[in-house]
């Protein structure tokens, strides 16, 4: 018996659904942006298409993702965030400890 991948999986087995991931750059305001040195973007991503996050990525560091939303709700938060990084900067934000940090 041969396993073909257009075959369907046996009941109660879960296909894994691929992460839906959306990022979009910040463009800072001039006086802002001479004080920012990585490129910064609000990022909203689902592993399951129902619970949405967002979380704010500069350079290697990123925020705890915030959540869940529905899609709709989540691009309205990234469009927020957006918005006000590009007229406050990062400087407000919590960014988590990656293994470089410690």
């Amino acid at each position: 018996m041969s396993t073909s991948p257009d075959r369907n999986p046996p009941p109660g087995v879960h296909t894994p659904t691929p992460a839906r991931h959306y990022s979009r750059s910040i463009i800072f305001i001039d006086e802002i942006a001479k004080h920012e040195p990585h490129p910064t973007s609000v990022e909203i991503f689902s592993h399951d298409g129902n619970k949405w996050y967002c979380q704010v990525r500069c350079g290697e560091q990123k925020t705890q993702p915030m959540g869940p939303f529905t899609e709709r709700q989540a691009e309205r938060v990234q469009e927020a965030r957006r918005s006000r990084i590009a007229e406050k900067g990062t400087a407000w934000l919590v960014f988590e400890r990656t293994g470089e940090d410690w």
